[in-house]
């Protein structure tokens, strides 16, 4: 199994992502949670900049993460214990998980990141191509991060596979339009859920200052930036930032520079 999902690495992350974007758009259709309007314009700026930060990274970083934990395996912390790969594999993921929850309280609290993630949270509607929209600027901030703690870590390449298919995944997911009832508070116990996330693009900034996590909730949970509930329901909840507006590409490319203008 470990030598299949090397050899195969590419065309398993291809058929993931494309699986869970047409399922998760297909659910969210037949399920909204909001009502969301005309989606064209802005699935055209997503999808771009998700291409865009694609095609940058591969550029930055050959092979990206998984050629480069190729190159670490066996040193880092992980070189000096004996554990079994499902072991580590599991310790990996957990930390991973960490990391970018940290990650993305940094992007939110020190100044001159800010500005980069706010291209995100700019978008006044959520649903699963907002998964996509960063701006390359925060996606070279995360591809150090991610490779400091490969090279720090000496993770196995499997684990960042596994990681890079679950990272994109749960990103669509938590970014989706969808209703999930009663289910959507019950997820909320372990993992990130839609709900739990949208609150997190409230417009209120107490709000957009909760819930973190990009996979399991309990980072959230532990360190006190949990929130199961927005200040008005979901449904009518204003999300985007104010003074802002959502744009297309070319507003969301210069979005950072709008952002250090409007502050001084």
């Amino acid at each position: 199994m470990i030598d299949f999902i090397n050899q195969h690495e590419p065309v398993l992350r291809a058929l993931v992502f494309a699986g869970s974007l047409g399922l998760l758009a297909a659910f969210e259709v037949l399920f909204p949670r909001r009502f969301l309007g005309a989606r064209l314009a802005r699935w055209r700026t997503n999808f771009l900049l998700g291409g865009a930060n694609m095609f940058l990274l591969r550029i930055v970083l050959p092979g990206g993460l998984v050629a480069l934990a190729f190159s670490a395996y066996g040193s880092g912390v992980f070189g000096r214990f004996d554990m079994p790969l499902w072991a580590e594999i599991l310790i990996s993921l957990v930390i991973l998980d960490f990391i970018i929850y940290a990650q993305h309280v940094a992007l939110h609290r020190i100044a001159f990141l800010w500005p980069l993630h706010a291209t995100h949270h700019a978008e006044q509607t959520l649903d699963v191509s907002s998964g996509l929209r960063f701006h390359p600027g925060e996606a070279l901030v995360s591809l150090g991060v991610k490779a400091l703690a490969v090279l720090a870590l000496g993770i196995h390449p499997v684990t960042i596979i596994i990681f890079e298919i679950l990272l994109s995944s749960a990103s669509l997911f938590t970014h989706t339009n969808l209703d999930l009832g009663r289910w959507d508070a019950r997820l909320q116990a372990l993992f990130v859920s839609p709900d739990m996330h949208r609150l997190h693009h409230s417009r209120a900034e107490d709000e957009s200052r909760r819930n973190f996590g990009f996979c399991l909730s309990v980072w959230d949970k532990i360190f006190r930036t949990y929130r199961a509930t927005p200040h008005i329901a979901h449904e009518t909840l204003p999300l985007g930032l104010t003074g802002f507006r959502q744009g297309g590409l070319i507003e969301a490319l210069r979005h950072p520079l709008r952002h250090i203008e409007k502050r001084r």
